[in-house]
């Protein structure tokens, strides 16, 4: 079972905090759902997911709500 992170109506930096937050509590392999409406998640989660070594497992976009699926990383 995923985890869910909604960060509807905050704009950067807060999802990228909130999802650094929320990946260091999970368990490696633990799937994270990110949905978010600030289009610059596109470009950040992905290298903030680099810098921790998370993998992104899918990123869509309808309406301009962006869902982005992570998967934790190891230690």
């Amino acid at each position: 079972m995923a985890r869910e992170l909604n960060l509807l109506g905050y704009v950067c930096p807060l999802p990228v905090f909130e999802t650094r937050k929320e990946l260091l509590k999970m368990n490696v392999g633990e799937k994270l759902i990110l949905i978010c409406d600030d289009s610059d998640v596109q470009y950040d989660i992905p290298k903030l997911a680099n810098r921790m070594s998370a993998e992104i497992v899918e990123i869509f976009e309808k309406d301009g709500v962006w869902e982005i699926t992570l998967l934790a990383p190891g230690e």
